[in-house]
Formats: structure tokens, sequence, C-alpha cells
């Protein structure tokens, strides 16, 4: 269980740092009569043809369309979130004093049944988000309850903040090195909403690096934090002894970071059994487990299976936080696509998690002594085991996720060195690949890809 002093000391903080790239789709022509507007004289009927290319009209996207929901229906109820999101009052003091450093930051925000989506971007990347969530919440719900069997009910509002830059991010609450977190019980923790503001304990809080464009922003971080959300409404809370309040239960490290790490990269186009199925198969993970499994940089099982949080935060600095991350990911990996095996691992982890708490000495040694008894030597050997065979069989060295150069490269990592995880090395490799690395960013800042 986690101690009442380290809550007040420094709150329960679930983070995640990744990378946002920008990307572009392109705009559709605008057309009058039938020919496009303000051609210029050598594109009008009977001149020379110009061989610039025609604009590529961009793929429409309907953030959180419901399955068999029709594109009207969709519309409707997205002109409705539209119209009540809304500008906060000058006056408003419940939701927070939200400052950029030297001015309050009226906030758009949007009130639903489940999120309070708010963003100092504008009207429609708010409501454009609050549609998203409702989907992610819908689609994460099938898939927990396919993994558990446990379905969540909601008493009380989440919170959603999108920032456009980091500053403004790190000036309300957000941490060093982060990219978005989530807090289980965010107003006791900095105390900066009225009581009477709906989502008093959880608040998912991100930025966007300046994006703007609903369609352009990376989502991955979002999934992260919000594979976190899931999993503490499932988890629950449990009575503070002696104190009128309650606390978030927890599950064990790995475990929470691991399942997030996988569900950075859920494809919201594909089923939740295709996506259980596709997971060895993409992501920045899995590049990184092929050259670390069966090398002197792998950790074994009982580092990733007793690591703690100051541990983990501790390990941050250096490219070990970033292993722990592959690694938990990897463990969580084999539970949700192992087959039944894993899924039984995956579900006797949640069931103990929610009874008794993380693996601590707590609550005079019952939360310690029922991880003991549920999983004693015998056992973890065996997940052990067939962990390191799924990690084997399904991210084999002889095989490749999309995009495997680039996640390897952008961390500074040499992609054709496959038997270990191995950095560029002299001056001029590294002087090489930076280069590399900035051309492909820019090339996909280019790109007409929805970033889903």
């Amino acid at each position: 269980m986690i101690r009442w002093d380290q809550l007040v000391r420094v709150g329960v903080i679930f983070v995640l740092g990744i990378a946002v790239l920008g990307v572009r789709a392109g705009a559709p022509p605008v057309e009058v009569d039938g020919e496009p507007l303000h051609l210029k004289d050598d594109e009008k009927p009977g001149k020379k043809k110009s061989r610039r290319k025609k604009a590529k009209k961009p793929e429409t996207v309907r953030w959180g369309q419901r399955h068999n929901e029709s594109d009207e229906k969709y519309d409707k109820r997205f002109r409705k979130v539209l119209k009540r999101t809304k500008l906060d009052p000058k006056d408003d003091i419940h939701g927070g004093q939200i400052t950029d450093g030297q001015k309050r930051i009226r906030m758009w925000t949007y009130k639903g049944r489940v999120f309070i989506v708010r963003t100092d971007i504008d009207q429609e990347f708010t409501a454009q988000t609050a549609m998203y969530m409702e989907k992610l919440h819908r689609e994460y719900g099938e898939a927990y309850q396919k993994l558990l069997g446990v379905p969540v009910k909601m008493h009380e509002k989440v919170e959603v903040i999108v920032f456009s830059d980091r500053a403004t991010y790190m000036r309300n609450g957000g941490t060093p090195g982060s990219g978005g977190f989530f807090h289980p019980i965010a107003n006791l923790a900095y105390n900066d909403r009225s009581p009477q503001w709906p989502a008093q304990r959880f608040r998912l809080q991100q930025f966007t690096s300046g994006v703007t464009k609903f369609e352009k922003w990376e989502k991955g971080t979002l999934k992260h934090e919000a594979a976190h959300m899931e999993l503490q409404m499932r988890l629950g809370y449990a009575l503070l002894p002696g104190i009128d309040y309650t606390f978030p239960v927890s599950a064990p490290r790995w475990f929470n970071e691991g399942h997030a790490s996988v569900f950075e990269y859920w494809d919201f186009d594909k089923t939740v059994d295709e996506n259980f199925a596709d997971i060895p198969n993409r992501g920045r993970y899995a590049p990184v487990i092929r050259r670390l499994h069966d090398s002197k940089q792998w950790k074994d099982f009982e580092y990733v299976w007793t690591i703690d949080g100051a541990t983990w935060h501790g390990d941050m600095t250096s490219d070990q936080g970033f292993f722990n991350y592959a690694q938990a990911w990897s463990l969580c990996a084999y539970m949700m696509n192992g087959g039944v095996a894993g899924k039984l691992d995956f579900r006797a982890v949640f069931d103990l998690s929610k009874r008794v708490g993380v693996d601590e000495e707590n609550r005079k040694g019952v939360g310690k002594r029922a991880w003991e008894l549920n999983f004693p030597a015998d056992r973890q050997l065996e997940l052990e085991n067939n962990w390191n065979k799924w990690v084997a069989t399904n991210v084999s060295r002889d095989k490749k996720v999309p995009d495997e150069e680039y996640y390897l490269r952008s961390q500074g990592y040499n992609p054709k060195v496959v038997r270990k995880l191995k950095r560029f090395e002299t001056e001029e490799e590294n002087e090489a690949n930076a280069e590399w690395v900035k051309k492909e960013r820019e090339k996909r800042k280019k790109s007409t890809k929805i970033e889903k």
C-alpha cells in the first residue's frame, strides 16, 4: 500500500516522457463554380498548366465516432459538444488559477458526463479532445473487460487538461522530464481547485509542443496516461486508517507502467482482439527489447518484479530509465498477448493488487505476506520462463517493427547493432545520426498522415 507520509510529501503520480513530432495534413482546394479560387495566370484555361501537384484532399476523421454510428448522427453529437465548450468565465474560481507565469489563462472547457476537458488552444480542439476521450474510454473498457472481466462504474469526473506548450504545463503542475501525467488524488496533492469542482481526484494532463491541430497531434502520451486512469478506476481507493479520506490502491510499478506502455500504440481502427494480437509488432519498445534480451543489459525478473517507485524515478536520468519502461512493456505484453496463460497472470497480479496493494511492507506486513503466498518462488520462476519464451518468439532479433530505425536513431542507438543496445560512439557518428534524424523529422512534418 502507499504510505500516508509519501502521499503528503510527494503525492502519487504516473508520468511518461515522450517526444512529440508534428505532422501536416493537406487542405482541400476552395472551388467556385467548379474552378479553383485565386488561380494564377498560368493556371487559367488555355494557359500552360502548372507543374504544381494538386493538393491531396485530407482524410475526414470523426474523432470518437461510435461503432455503427452514422456520419450524420456523429456530426450532430459533435455540434452539441462544440456548443457546450465554453471559455472559462473571467471571475471563475472553481477551476483553479491556471497561469502562463504572468497572467491567468482562461481555458476552453467542456463538462461532460465523465470527462471535464480543458485546453488553452481553442474551442474546436477542446471538443475534439472530448470526443476522443469518450471513445478511448469505451474502447479501453472493452479491452479491460476481456483482460479482467471487471467493468468500471464512474462515481466522479476526470479532469483532462491539454496545454499547447511545455512551459505552461510545467507552471501548472507538470513534472520534470515528463510529457504528461495522471494523478489519482490531484486536489489533495495540489489543493488548487475549489471544493465544488466536480473532479477532485482524477487529473490527466499533458502538452502538445505547439501543435494546435488535433489531426497533427501525436496521441501516444494521452493513450498511456489514460491507461493509468482506467486501471486506477478499477483498482479503486481504500480508507486511510484514522483519517476520513480514501487513498488510491496501488499496483506494482512495472505492472502499472508496463501495461500503459502497451496502450500507447492502441489502434482504434482495429478491434480489441486485433490490437492484442498486434502488440509485439508495433511501437518503440520492441526494437529496444530485441537488443536487450539475452544480453548483459537485460535485467532479471526479480529486478523488474520488485522495483519500487524511488528506484524507478531514480533511473529516469539514465538509459536504465527507458530500459525499465521497455522491460515492463515486454512483461505486460506477454500477459496481454500470451494467450490464456498470459491473461491468467495479468488477472492474478490485478486481483492481488486490488486486494492488498503493492508488494511492500505495509498494513503490518499483510501486503508483503500476501504476495509471497500468491507468488512463491516456483510461481515466479514459471512466470519468468513464460515471459522469456514469449520475448524470444515474438520479439526476436530477426524481426522488425515499422519505424524501427527511426525509434532507435532518435534515441541515439545504432540500428545496425542487434546483439546489444549500443549508442553511436564517435563524434562523427553522432553528427551523422543527428543529421539523419533532423531530415527524417522534417519529412514527417510535411507528411499528410493523420495522427490517431
